[in-house]
């Protein structure tokens, strides 16, 4: 009896399975823009990756009760720009909810956009992983600003 030996096949292992990072969600503050369902960035606050490993549904799973996804909500300088709609993965194929959501805080004061983000544009973010248990609003105001319930 021959031994069969097989070439060395590549791997069959995705690449999210391969720990390579191809996107991250990132979180950054958002308020009303003045006209219903649009909201825009908050001045002199940025973005910070929330996670590595989960999509934007995924985190919305996680969030404590009192955040809630604001229907429909756009961001203007994100869908009101043709460039970024027709030529960006994430949006040019329509809305997709594994991509983009805006939240609001049952005060009525908070807003905060979760964003799935390529692996380029993670690395110029600060990371503060919201993970199980973590205070979500510390994740996205980490100097204090607003407290955690």
């Amino acid at each position: 009896m021959t031994d069969i030996v097989l070439a060395a096949q590549p791997s069959a292992e995705s690449p999210a399975d391969s720990g390579l990072l191809l996107y991250a969600v990132a979180a950054v503050p958002v308020e009303p823009a003045g006209a219903p369902g649009w909201f825009r960035r908050v001045p002199q606050r940025g973005a910070a990756v929330i996670s590595r490993e989960e999509d934007v549904s995924d985190v919305l799973l996680r969030l404590p009760n009192c955040w809630n996804i604001a229907d429909a909500a756009r961001c203007r300088g994100l869908h009101d720009d043709t460039d970024i709609l027709t030529g960006d993965p994430r949006f040019n194929r329509g809305f997709d909810e594994t991509a983009f959501a805006i939240v609001a805080h049952d005060d009525g004061t908070r807003y905060v956009m979760l964003m799935q983000v390529n692996a380029a544009e993670a690395v110029l973010m600060p990371e503060r992983i919201f993970r199980k248990r973590a205070c979500f609003e510390r994740c996205v105001w980490p100097d204090g600003a607003v407290s955690c319930p």
